[in-house]
């Protein structure tokens, strides 16, 4: 009988498979078959209770006929549509698949081509296989077992695809273990025990909902690693659901009922074993198998409540498993555990199930805890049931997603615009002229709105200035002008019979006044080593009209300066153990210009310092052979040069002499000092130093510090000097020193004296 109900089974479930696939399939000319597509939206010849997934009701009489062409479900609106399809991919499977609660199914489903998937862990730990009552056999060959310790941990991955409106297809597959220390072996695994089951079901009405689940259960044989045919089950249920968040009062309420046949032969699984050992498997064996002899009559009932806008649902099951037909199952005589019998006794095994699902984000995915509660079957164990946990704790996540895509929304604006009321036109137009006061150039690209009536279109001069309005009736009218680098204008006209013949166009002059073509210069402080910015710094500039500005950079190394005329300003900058900075930069008006102020740090030991009547360089400014262009490798020395310049404005006149040694001919070595003099004077004014401070002078060959003779004397006489003409008193603490005459000599070096400060081998002529 059992084999027959399998094939049967296997029929409907590949009919039900074949049925949904096809009737997927759109028919020609995009209706439904009359009457052919299982799920089309037609109703099966009955009245709207018996249609499948929603569909049209049977006409009324005398009503007419909708076209044929036009299928039912194409009277709802995709907007309405979407509402459902977004609606439905909340709801979550039940452990082993389908959309229900944990353990029971609901007699509804998602929109065709939504896909869940979902994995959920459970886990127990308790003693309470083993009692005074009834013992467990000592696997020892001891004295019973009056206590033991039981752990369960497991998993199960359920997948659930909605085929078509009124039917889903699911799937499952699991894996637990349980560990006992009464018990050898002591470690029981399970691994691999497939589910599969379809789903139809149809709405009565809008709250009730009614459905039938055909399941198939694959299990995997005892001490050996694949499916065992003799162990297949079945299970076939009947569904009710009413969902009352659709009465016209909603309550955020579902509640269901299930009625379901177990064909169970899992017991099959142990016959090999039993036969091997010749005896029963023990309890916890059983149990941990999850084996029962007995076929049974299960009753499941629950709840769900719908809270924060359906994202928290908790949920409560109840359910009771009734065993029917033992299969012809004898139970042992004189079982050392005392198990009972239902040839004798009577059980219901039965639990409670507390729960709670949670959707935290859209998009399908939630979060489920739950806790079984025992209520029947935990401490009276009969030979042909499975024992039931105390209790046991279930975690889960899944997550639903929707294959068919949503069409792009359309966005309609309405635009609502005054229209004014018609008046009567004069036959004169306003002609402006917008342009810059004082000048007769006009401003182009201008807008010029309307005072007196804002409501009409602001006009544009074109690039002479000019605009032109529409014909007018008299009045005054007032227009406001607006460009680009001025300041906002005004200008008005009043018009009359008198104001000329009709067509002709009455002159408007618009001047505007200019805004101050200046620009702003923005920079910021940095070390030209390190990047580092550097606070404090003094900065000044002095812009091409010769208005000095300065400030002080912020904790950024930032400054700025405003209203800066354009053309080329000198900015200057200085700071504490670092160079004095001057460079030229250019403004352009009505934007900010960027500069990037980079101070070079103070040497350690000095190359130049401030004597009294002459400035004095440790090293020679290095020239290309016979030649005025200063090398590179000058640039630090000349950097000193101009910061002793800078910081001292008391020195006010200094001569830049140029001396050779008396390589080649006079008039060459003269030409050649001066040239080089000049170069010395050109690269200090290019940084920050007024010209007005420098003379250059070539000498020549006529000033050696000490006689031609040698090389190292020719080096000495190869020189750049900074005799200082003109200088404001200092204050020393020996007094005053006086300034320097104009053109005073410098003492000649005393015969012998030790190599001058300023001189260095390696000054090329």
């Amino acid at each position: 009988m059992k084999t027959k109900a399998f094939a049967l089974l296997s029929i409907l479930s590949a009919q039900a498979a074949f049925a949904g696939i096809a009737g997927a399939q759109p028919a020609a000319g995009g209706g439904a078959r009359a009457g052919g597509a299982v799920g089309g939206g037609v109703s099966l010849g009955g009245p709207p209770a018996g249609s499948l997934g929603g569909g049209a009701a049977a006409a009324a009489p005398g009503a007419p006929a909708a076209p044929a062409s036009v299928s039912p479900a194409a009277l709802v609106s995709p907007d309405d549509e979407w509402l459902a399809r977004d609606r439905k991919l909340n709801e979550s499977p039940t452990l082993i698949g389908g959309v229900g609660l944990l353990h029971m199914p609901f007699a509804q489903g998602g929109a065709p081509g939504q896909f869940r998937v979902a994995f959920t862990a459970e886990t127990f730990s308790a003693g309470f296989l083993c009692t005074a009552e009834q013992p467990c056999r000592n696997p020892r060959a001891g004295a019973p077992n009056t206590a033991s310790s039981l752990s369960h941990i497991g998993g199960t991955l359920a997948l659930d695809v909605q085929i078509l409106n009124w039917l889903e297809a699911y799937g499952s597959t699991g894996a637990y273990a349980n560990s006992s220390d009464q018990n050898r072996p002591a470690l029981i695994q399970v691994l691999g025990d497939t589910q599969l089951g379809l789903k139809g079901h149809m709405a009565v009405n809008k709250v009730l909902h009614v459905g039938f689940a055909p399941e198939l259960w694959l299990v995997n044989g005892t001490g050996s690693v694949g499916l065992l045919g003799a162990g297949t089950s079945a299970k076939f249920r009947g569904l009710v659901t009413g969902d009352l968040r659709e009465m016209k009062k909603s309550l955020p309420l579902r509640v269901g009922a299930t009625l379901t046949y177990s064909l169970d032969n899992t017991g099959q699984t142990l016959n090999d074993v039993e036969t091997l050992r010749g005896e029963s498997v023990t309890r916890i064996e059983r149990f941990g198998l999850r084996v029962n002899r007995v076929d049974h009559f299960d009753v499941n009932l629950g709840a769900e409540v719908f809270l924060l806008k359906e994202k928290v649902r908790p949920f409560l099951e109840y359910g009771i498993q009734i065993p029917v037909n033992r299969q012809g199952y004898a139970c042992k005589p004189n079982n050392p555990s005392k198990d009972g019998c239902l040839a004798n006794d009577q059980i219901a095994p039965s639990s409670l199930t507390v729960g709670a699902r949670v959707l935290p984000w859209k998009g399908g995915f939630a979060l489920t805890a739950a806790f079984d509660i025992g209520v029947t079957g935990t401490g009276r164990f009969i030979e042909e049931v499975s024992p039931t946990p105390p209790w046991m704790l279930y975690l889960g996540a899944g997550w639903a997603f929707d294959t068919r895509e949503r069409p792009p929304v359309e966005t309609v604006r309405v635009v609502e615009r005054d229209v004014p009321a018609p008046v009567k036109a004069t036959g004169l137009v306003i002609g402006g002229l917008v342009h810059e006061d004082g000048k007769p150039t006009g401003v182009s690209n201008a807008i010029v709105s309307w005072d007196e009536h804002p409501q009409w279109t602001s006009l544009a001069t074109g690039g002479d200035g000019r605009f032109t309005t529409h014909d007018l009736p008299p009045g005054t009218y007032t227009f406001s002008v607006k460009a680009e680098g001025y300041k906002p204008g005004r200008c008005a006209v009043t018009l009359g019979p008198q104001s000329g013949a009709q067509g002709s166009i009455v002159q408007l002059d618009c001047p505007v006044i200019a805004l101050p073509r200046v620009g702003a210069i923005v920079g910021r402080v940095k070390d030209a080593e390190t990047q580092a910015v550097v606070r404090g710094a003094v900065v000044k500039l002095v812009d091409s009209q010769r208005k000095p500005l300065s400030g002080t950079a912020d904790d950024n190394g930032s400054f700025r300066f405003v209203e800066v005329s354009p053309g080329t300003a000198t900015v200057t900058a200085e700071a504490d153990g670092y160079l004095s900075y001057v460079a030229p930069t250019d403004v352009r008006p009505l934007q900010d210009n960027s500069v990037d102020v980079l101070l070079q740090k103070k040497p350690k030991n000095t190359s130049v310092t401030l004597g009294a009547n002459e400035i004095i360089i440790k090293k020679q400014i290095q020239f290309a052979l016979d030649s005025a262009k200063i090398l590179p490798e000058s640039t630090a020395l000349l950097t000193e040069i101009a910061d002793v310049f800078i910081r001292n404005p008391r020195v006010r006149r200094v001569e830049l002499q140029g001396h050779t040694d008396n390589s080649g001919t006079p008039d060459h070595n003269k030409a050649l000092s001066e040239d080089r003099a000049n170069a010395v004077v050109a690269w200090l004014v290019a940084h920050g130093v007024e010209s007005s401070r420098l003379v250059a002078r070539g000498y020549g060959q006529g000033k050696p510090l000490v006689p031609n003779v040698t090389a190292a004397n020719r080096a000495r006489n190869r020189r750049v000097q900074f005799i200082i003409l003109e200088q404001d008193a200092a204050t020393k603490a020996g007094g005053a020193a006086p300034a320097a005459k104009p053109g005073a000599a410098k003492a000649p070096a005393a015969k012998g004296a030790s190599k001058p400060a300023n001189s260095d081998p390696n000054f090329l002529k």
